[in-house]
């Protein structure tokens, strides 16, 4: 297993304002966000973007209003996701409140949560999950001081639709009356799995 302390994030160059809340929360935790067009990539990009991917402990998913602004853009998330399913690693999405996308299906996803980092519980929870992240499988005999956090577990909903099954979070979520899901973007009710 890699030492590296990194995920991988996935979003539009063009939603800077998402990116740099999320870069707010990762600076807090000691965890790398590992954004690629930050990266000097030499070519083929495909082969560091699927290093840096293996190399990370998940992959998040920025859903924002200018993903689908570039083919060029969506072929790269849809790569992204497609190694982070093939690499065995969990798919994050991340959605504003209220966010008008409609049209971006991302068939794999093991955890959504619907956000607005302007409310501290929002930005808190994000770091949580980013902490826990981070000390995931790691040895659990440490020093007295050390602490760990384990990853927010948030709520197995199904969606009816595609019946995909993805952790909803934060868990108050599933008291909403209707999200769209993020596999296939089609508005349900969710209702707690277990």
């Amino acid at each position: 297993m890699t030492s590296v302390r990194q995920i991988f994030v996935s979003h539009s160059k063009h939603d800077k304002d998402i990116v740099a809340s999320f870069d707010k929360v990762f600076a807090r935790t000691g965890v790398k966000s590992a954004c690629m067009e930050f990266e000097d990539v030499s070519a083929p990009e495909w082969f560091k973007i699927k290093n840096t991917i293996n190399e990370s402990k998940a992959v998040f998913v920025l859903l924002g209003p200018n993903v689908r602004s570039s083919i060029y853009t969506q072929n790269w998330i849809a790569f992204e996701v497609g190694l982070a399913c093939a690499l065995g690693k969990g798919v994050w999405v991340f959605e504003q409140l209220n966010s008008k996308i409609v049209d971006f299906p991302i068939p794999y996803v093991t955890n959504y949560m619907v956000y607005n980092l302007e409310e501290q519980g929002h930005f808190e929870y994000v770091r949580e999950i980013i902490e826990g992240l981070r000390d995931k499988a790691q040895v659990v005999w440490s020093a007295v001081d050390e602490v760990h956090h384990e990853v927010p577990k948030g709520t197995k909903v199904q969606c009816p639709h595609c019946h995909s099954k993805f952790s909803l979070h934060p868990r108050r979520l599933v008291f909403l009356k209707s999200l769209n899901c993020p596999s296939c973007r089609q508005s349900f009710t969710p209702k707690k799995l277990f």
